[in-house]
């Protein structure tokens, strides 16, 4: 007869990468803790079961398959564990390996067919044979609190690694927006040298380099205007008249990017000089609170990719952890703008071409971030017919004021109101926009 004869009442995940699998033997309540985090593999018995997160739909269906089951089993290798259980006849195991980025488990049937997996875990089920080799009940119970701390020092160091890497990413945007404020306050000088152009065209021969005129404003300052030879005066002059305008509008959202990420990064300082002083869980609630991204994708997404189901839609994610969709085509843009989006929901557009709806989706009452703002007017630019400029006007609305005209045509609507961003496309941040797309498996 097997040692363990351990009959299951609980199973939870209450981290990433820790599963406890509580259990009843000889009288006494024990959990059994499974650390799959690559990093700190690990195997224990204690006499606590680990608080933490709600359960999730894979772990609510791994309790349904195996609570009121015998442990008759646990094994080990280097990069497997391999749990045997009995329910009625029907034998299973349970198999854990720490696979990036939060370790993942299976249930199998004695076969080896996967009757549930884990969020992200793979197709294919770690197979070690010979390598595994049997773990005594008593040894696990000597090693339960090393196998806990483990996973802490491993979980915490995942999370100040996300902090540090979300700290780089706000210090370069700070820097990208201060650049942007300092452009902005060129468009003065623009429009004067545009006013200067428009007052002496009639001046200026046709083969001139540059010209040089008194400023309105102080006659004994000298203006040079360097001129360009495929473009008359007036031409250049509206040219550099709509460049000062652009500059000019992103005076009115600047302040309020560069303020949300100078709180964004004091906030986010702070919790990584306090790291140490919390809790796991109270560490990730204060990260989710920032907006800071540490869980894997829904799991009803992961069903309906799997499922083949096309979405009108695909699906980025802004440097916040907001969601944002961008039409695939024209009858997309429809489907996506007409019966996916809500009313509160954030719409956005590059101004006077053809290109993709882009949906930013809102709490009720609540206002898009200015950050994931710029995130997603870089992606309606990006999916325009304005893809390549440096500059692109791109309006924005909330969807309740889209509307679609009978009879007009497929994608095309009307705004009842609408505000204009002139978005700079920033290299960085529309790769890392592209590389946040969620993949269709």
């Amino acid at each position: 007869m097997s040692e363990w004869a351990a009959k299951i009442i609980r199973i939870d995940q209450p981290e990433h990468g820790l599963l406890s699998i509580s259990f009843r033997a000889d009288g006494r309540n024990e959990t059994m803790v499974v650390v799959a985090l690559p990093g700190a593999f690990d195997l224990g018995v204690v006499n606590r079961r680990p608080r933490g997160t709600d359960a999730s739909p894979a772990t609510t269906q791994l309790r349904h398959h195996l609570q009121g089951a015998t442990i008759v089993g646990v094994e080990r290798s280097n990069r497997a564990i391999r749990i045997s259980l009995m329910r009625g006849s029907t034998r299973r195991l349970l198999i854990a390996a720490p696979i990036k980025p939060y370790g993942g488990w299976w249930l199998c049937e004695e076969d080896g067919s996967i009757v549930v997996r884990s969020p992200g875990a793979t197709k294919d089920v770690p197979s070690e044979g010979e390598h595994l080799r049997t773990c005594a009940v008593e040894a696990l119970r000597e090693h339960g609190e090393a196998a806990l701390r483990a996973h802490e020092e491993a979980r915490r160091h995942q999370l100040l690694r996300g902090i540090a890497r979300r700290l780089k990413r706000l210090r370069k945007t700070r820097e990208a927006i201060r650049a942007d404020l300092e452009r902005a306050r060129q468009a003065e000088d623009l429009a004067e040298k545009a006013s200067l152009l428009l007052a002496h065209a009639s001046e200026i021969s046709a083969d001139a380099a540059y010209f040089e005129a008194a400023a309105w404003e102080d006659p004994t300052r000298s203006v040079r205007i360097e001129l360009d030879p495929r473009k008359s005066p007036t031409e250049l002059a509206q040219a550099l008249f709509a460049r000062a305008k652009r500059l000019k509008r992103g005076l009115d959202v600047a302040p309020a990017r560069l303020a949300s990420v100078e709180r964004e990064l004091a906030a986010l300082t702070r919790v990584q000089h306090e790291a140490d002083e919390h809790p796991i869980a109270e560490l990730v609630t204060k990260l989710e609170a920032l907006g800071v991204v540490l869980t894997e994708p829904a799991e009803r997404d992961r069903k309906r990719r799997r499922a083949g189901a096309r979405l009108p839609y695909r699906e980025f994610q802004s440097g916040q952890g907001v969601r944002i969709l961008v039409g695939r085509g024209a009858a997309d843009n429809d489907r996506l703008t007409l019966r996916i989006a809500r009313p509160e929901d954030l719409w956005l557009h590059a101004r006077g071409v053809t290109g993709a709806h882009v949906v930013v989706p809102l709490a009720k009452g609540k206002a898009c971030p200015p950050e994931v703002l710029v995130d997603a007017a870089t992606l309606a630019a990006h999916f325009s017919d304005l893809r390549g400029e440096p500059i692109v006007d791109v309006i924005h609305t909330p969807r309740r004021f889209v509307r679609k005209r009978k009879g007009s045509a497929i994608g095309a609507v009307t705004l009842e109101r609408e505000k204009v961003i002139a978005v700079r496309i920033e290299e960085q941040r529309l790769t890392r926009l592209l590389a946040s797309e969620k993949k269709s498996s």
